[in-house]
């Protein structure tokens, strides 16, 4: 569990505790590791588990009333989540699936909340990430709400890319379309448009982004 002390200290939900305060959330955590499109988690289910993403990429999708899916987040090291819950019983509010592999660390509730009943101002904390997060969605809907289909995409690549801190983006055409609000086939087309400009080179397995 070292490791994973060690990640926790430097999130900031935890920075300033010792070693001797943070391992009590430890004694009743579970290590596992998810293969690519296993699922956490679905929309729904009971919320038994806080998760902490220690290596790998783990996508959240939420379905609209229609039945559409759609991409609403992108996690990568380091990432605590579900983002919303922290402080209620309810379900969990979207689908996370490991993106290739992904390592986390399963938290149960009950030990989180006895935690943080231990470490009350962690609570303000919490609130101030979560506020952050709740900015970066509300940014994320006003790009889809005034650009056109191509901005969107490559923007949604840009940010991609920033997150994971690689110039190659691992995500399928389909993956892509649930962030923009498109079609594969109209993802597709752009990627395509967008290769022509120079912007980045479409690879059978990932897109490699040219222009940053």
């Amino acid at each position: 569990m070292k490791e994973w002390q060690t990640l926790l200290k430097k999130m900031d939900f935890f920075q300033g505790l010792t070693d001797e305060e943070i391992t009590p959330l430890f004694a009743q955590a579970i290590e596992k590791k998810f293969e690519d499109k296993e699922i956490l988690f679905s929309e729904g289910d009971e919320r038994k588990f806080l998760y902490v993403l220690g290596k790998g990429t783990v996508l959240v999708s939420k379905l609209s009333e229609d039945g559409e899916e759609s991409l609403i987040n992108i996690l990568t090291s380091g990432e605590i989540f579900p983002h919303t819950g922290f402080f209620d019983d309810g379900p969990y509010p979207g689908t996370a699936t490991a993106k290739k592999q992904a390592e986390v660390l399963m938290v149960p509730i009950v030990a989180f909340e006895r935690f943080i009943e231990t470490h009350p101002e962690l609570a303000f904390r919490i609130i101030k990430v979560m506020n952050k997060k709740i900015f970066l969605l509300q940014r994320k809907l006003n790009d889809m709400l005034s650009l056109n289909v191509e901005d969107r995409l490559f923007s949604a690549l840009k940010q991609v890319g920033q997150l994971t801190q690689a110039e190659k983006v691992h995500l399928t055409h389909q993956e892509l379309g649930n962030i923009v609000g498109a079609s594969r086939e109209t993802v597709t087309r752009q990627l395509k448009k967008l290769e022509k400009q120079g912007k980045l080179e479409v690879k059978k397995d990932h897109i490699k982004l040219l222009e940053c």
